[in-house]
């Protein structure tokens, strides 16, 4: 990111994380993370949830997405029930190991807590 190189930081954040403008929005960082960040003891701490959200936007808005490699098949099907963030998490996680995952929803809409657990001003629904 300081390089500039926003979309490159996005896909490296999303090796770990594949929800970055979900948890850049709504995850307690200040708690979880920035309380514990080293940066914090000589100066203010790394505003991680601030730079997710940023550079998960700025790859949407520049159209400029892209679906990882798969591995190939394992052979193994999964069946994910809920498609909510530990759903879609796993359903990721899966997936990169090479199984086909095929996610269950019971409700119109998927997303889970994100469709219709967060408030609009705290999640945009776009």
């Amino acid at each position: 990111m300081a390089e500039g190189k926003f979309i490159d930081a996005a896909r490296k954040i999303k090796e770990s994380n594949p929800l970055p403008a979900v948890c850049g929005r709504v995850c307690r960082q200040e708690d979880q993370c920035e309380n514990f960040c080293l940066r914090g003891k000589k100066d203010k701490p790394v505003s991680i949830g601030s730079l997710e959200r940023f550079v998960a936007d700025y790859e949407r808005e520049k159209g400029d997405m892209t679906i990882p490699d798969i591995p190939k098949w394992t052979g193994k099907k999964v069946a994910v029930v809920g498609s909510g963030p530990a759903g879609l998490t796993v359903a990721d996680d899966l997936t990169r190991k090479g199984h086909k995952v095929t996610i269950f929803e019971a409700l119109h809409v998927p997303g889970g807590v994100l469709m219709y657990g967060i408030p609009e001003f705290r999640l945009p629904k776009k």
